[in-house]
């Protein structure tokens, strides 16, 4: 394939269907989305601690911007410390100890929040946590579905087809694929700051695994511009 575009995906739902999403994150989780904000030990959970402070509303923050609890539970399955949770507030308390199925939708600042946590509960370094959320992702390319599309897609191919699929993933926060034979550019919009640094890297480890997928060679996945409202990747491979 000389060269493709993928139009901007996963533009925010409408007004109707967010507010829906929003009652429906907030109830699993047994909080109401115009609560108090929970208090945070600054001590023992400092980056977390840090990312809520960036927030409008802490926890409670974007309500309506939601992501499918597989995410938070692909983390969770190679971290394996739900048992260490205790002393985080609610909701993400719940969140972690006892996650929701897969296909039920959480509040995305939820899904951010608990890499921070695990961070603070273990110690990790950034590339640890990167690390882990990676292997996440590979499990996930590495479902039946993508395995019968890399068998006979090309990474743009592959590349689109994420970019489809990432509103089957995530409410809100969009994604903007523009690929050409060996290369592609993406965007990630969402607001002020919901996704951090932090997760902008790991969301070029998961583009690394989308590649991979499709048996790309020599990949570059890398993040050009991390804001709080917006990232900008490049991709290259052969």
């Amino acid at each position: 394939m000389a060269a493709a575009e993928c139009c901007r995906i996963g533009a925010s739902a409408s007004k109707f269907t967010a507010q829906r999403l929003e009652v429906r994150a907030a109830r699993w989780v047994g909080y109401d989305v115009g609560g108090l904000m929970p208090d945070v030990d600054e001590e023992r959970f400092p980056g977390f601690a840090r990312y809520l402070a960036a927030l409008p509303n802490g926890l409670l923050s974007y309500p309506a911007h939601v992501a499918k609890a597989s995410l938070l539970r692909g983390v969770l399955d190679f971290w394996g410390g739900a048992d260490r949770v205790a002393g985080l507030p609610e909701p993400l308390l719940g969140a972690m100890k006892n996650p929701p199925p897969p296909n039920a939708w959480l509040p995305e600042v939820l899904y951010v929040a608990g890499h921070y946590a695990i961070v603070d509960i273990d110690g990790l370094d950034s590339e640890t946590i990167l690390q882990l959320t990676y292997r996440a992702n590979r499990r996930l390319t590495e479902s039946p579905m993508y395995a019968v599309l890399a068998k006979v897609a090309s990474p743009v191919v592959l590349l689109c087809g994420a970019a489809l699929s990432w509103r089957l993933l995530h409410r809100g926060v969009t994604l903007h694929v523009d690929a050409q034979s060996r290369a592609a550019r993406l965007t990630i919009d969402h607001p002020e700051h919901l996704w951090s640094g932090l997760a902008h890297e790991s969301a070029a480890r998961g583009f690394r695994a989308v590649l991979e997928a499709a048996r790309g060679k020599d990949i570059v996945a890398r993040v050009v511009s991390s804001k709080p409202t917006r990232a900008e990747f490049k991709l290259e491979w052969r």
